[in-house]
């Protein structure tokens, strides 16, 4: 009875046009209940079987261990219940709607993962678009940051309505991310490495040579930094790397590259910034290094090199070490242009 209840609109309409071709064909009342009952029994088991089967596929998805949702180009319609194990706030997609219309209020904009638009499409209609590539997005969810493999279908077109299904592989992009840290950080001061120098350089000859950006070198040597572990250890030899690290990075902006190229030597990458200005920049380090004697109190030597035309990375590298070779041989402490 409840299956007849469920579905007694089309049930009452099969049945009247089964008594219209009953009618039609004349055939005995007798016949005619028999037939309706049969029809009627196997509609029954019939809309029983999608009924069930409805059942099935729903705790499926219910136990997916991947979001599953059904989007329209707005809002999210349906979600099963792993979405509300990461926006554990609700208990519903209505509540959650109250707040947020789309999955994308949460995407984190950066370099190699979707972000709310995508060459001039958004997210969704990039998904849809490009259904053959690998898409990834990065989310922070109650400030946790995830990552998610993510793609999309079409559902119902008329209606723009989608399948959205994200797996989470926030431990493989962590690990990677971790991997590749280590190849272009340096362990002891975590800033950038010599391969990581290396790689930047070549970026900033790039728009050095094609668009005529100025950029400089500044590079930076601990004084008689050999003396330090000779006499007080090489775990202190550490800490004072560590310490003055810091301390320069802290004057640096963000668009700048530092990265320790050498056991005591460092270099700095200076994008859109003249000779002139890196050679100011260098005495205010020399001079803060001097007078912060934290640790152990140390001098450096400094070269600065701007980028010339028809310079590489060998010739400007040169002149710029060539710089600081100068620097140490005149006295130490001092700054000197190459």
């Amino acid at each position: 009875m409840k299956i007849y209840k469920k579905y007694s609109f089309f049930i009452n309409i099969l049945i009247a046009y089964i008594v219209i071709i009953l009618v039609t064909l004349k055939l005995s009342m007798l016949w005619s209940i028999a037939v309706i009952t049969i029809l009627f029994m196997v509609s029954a088991m019939l809309f029983d079987k999608y009924d069930k089967q409805k059942h099935y596929y729903k705790n499926i998805i219910d136990n997916s261990t991947n979001i599953v949702m059904v989007s329209d180009t707005n809002n999210i319609v349906s979600a099963n219940k792993t979405f509300f194990k990461y926006f554990k706030g609700y208990k519903s997609i209505k509540d959650f709607s109250k707040k947020y219309n789309c999955i994308c209020d949460f995407f984190e904009e950066e370099e190699e993962y979707l972000a709310n638009i995508n060459d001039g499409l958004s997210w969704i209609d990039y998904l849809i678009k490009y259904t053959d590539r690998y898409h990834k997005v990065k989310m922070k969810i109650y400030n946790q940051e995830y990552y998610f493999a993510i793609s999309a279908s079409i559902l119902n077109d008329k209606k723009s309505l989608y399948g959205v299904i994200l797996s989470d592989i926030t431990e493989q992009e962590t690990y990677k991310k971790e991997l590749e840290s280590l190849a272009v950080n340096d362990t002891l001061t975590n800033i950038g490495n010599r391969r990581f120098f290396h790689k930047k350089l070549d970026e900033q000859l790039v728009l050095a040579q094609r668009y005529n950006h100025p950029f400089s070198l500044i590079i930076c040597d601990i004084d008689f930094f050999k003396k330090v572990n000779d006499n007080h250890g090489h775990d202190m030899g550490d800490k004072v790397l560590i310490t003055y690290t810091s301390l320069i990075s802290s004057m640096l902006r963000k668009g700048d590259v530092f990265c320790r190229i050498g056991g005591e030597e460092f270099i700095v990458i200076l994008p859109h910034t003249s000779q002139d200005k890196a050679y100011i920049l260098a005495q205010k380090l020399r001079q803060n290094v001097e007078e912060y004697e934290n640790v152990l109190p140390i001098t450096m030597s400094f070269g600065v090199a701007g980028y010339e035309k028809g310079d590489d990375d060998t010739s400007l590298y040169k002149r710029v070490d060539l710089a600081l070779y100068k620097a140490k041989e005149t006295g130490r402490n001092k700054v000197v242009l190459g």
